[in-house]
């Protein structure tokens, strides 16, 4: 009799071991199918970015604004510019506004003449002071990272002419006047 019930509590472990390793099986595949959807959310969300971005550049040329090859590419609404190209215009005497998306500590510290302060974190409270009347709208900031932010922000709600100044004031020459 204690063979046998060796042999049966054997028989039992091994049912077992085979049952734990199928439902480690299923873990795996069920945890697998989750990742997979939410990737494939991940990839829904972007393909809607990207599909919507192409759409407003398409719109852009209907109303016969200029748009770039690189600005297709890189799926942006708005255009890079540097820092000569800023001055040039303003040199040239060209409709143009500047938005200084610094702190105000920076913007103390020297900023170009006639720009508009609006610390990047104020800009969606501050829209309404944002030219809208079409001319070249130069977004900037200390090195590109907050007036890339605001000018795809801006550019997203609209704005057509906006040029992200590309190195900021850390690689401007001309003039700057201090507060």
């Amino acid at each position: 009799m204690d063979i046998a019930a060796l042999v049966i509590a054997a028989l039992g472990l091994l049912m077992l071991f085979s049952q734990r390793k199928r439902l480690m099986a299923l873990e795996s595949w069920v945890d697998e199918q989750r990742r997979s959807t939410t990737i494939k959310g991940a990839d829904t969300e972007d393909e809607q970015k990207s599909v919507e971005g192409l759409r407003k550049l398409v719109a852009m040329m209907a109303a016969g604004k200029p748009v770039d090859a690189t600005m297709v590419k890189e799926n942006r609404l708005y255009r890079q510019a540097k820092p000569e190209h800023v001055q040039a215009d303003l040199d040239a005497g060209c409709a143009l506004a500047v938005v200084d998306v610094r702190s105000p500590q920076e913007w103390a510290g020297g900023h170009i003449e006639g720009a508009l302060h609006i610390p990047v974190d104020d800009v969606q409270k501050r829209l309404s002071e944002v030219p809208r009347d079409g001319r070249k709208l130069y977004v900037i900031c200390a090195g590109g990272g907050r007036s890339t932010a605001a000018a795809d922000f801006l550019a997203n709600r609209g704005y057509l002419n906006v040029h992200n100044v590309e190195g900021g004031m850390n690689a401007w020459r001309g003039k700057v006047v201090k507060a």
